[in-house]
């Protein structure tokens, strides 16, 4: 674990940044005393996203769904008349 002032990260964040994208961690401290932390980020993969779900369906805390999604909504129906395009025309005029 690297650690930096916070002042020193100020200066120069793209050098930590870079560090924690390599897979280190970066311990900022203030006058000495530690404050804060920046961690790398794991990547889930589809296989355990795809493994978390099954114990979640296993256990009942969700369901499948089954059937069509109905629409909600209907599409915006458009009156006939002149385009944007016409009338920003005719407003310059």
């Amino acid at each position: 674990m690297v650690t930096v002032a916070s002042k020193e990260l100020k200066n120069r964040l793209g050098r930590y940044l870079q560090l924690v994208k390599e897979g280190q961690s970066v311990r900022i401290t203030d006058h000495g005393k530690p404050i804060g932390c920046i961690l790398p980020l794991t990547k889930p993969t589809p296989s355990n996203d795809l493994a978390q779900l099954s114990r979640l369906l296993a256990v009942g805390s969700i369901t499948l769904g089954a059937g069509q999604l109905r629409r909600r909504w209907k599409p915006a129906r458009l009156k006939p008349g002149p385009s944007i395009a016409e009338m920003i025309d005719e407003e310059r005029r």
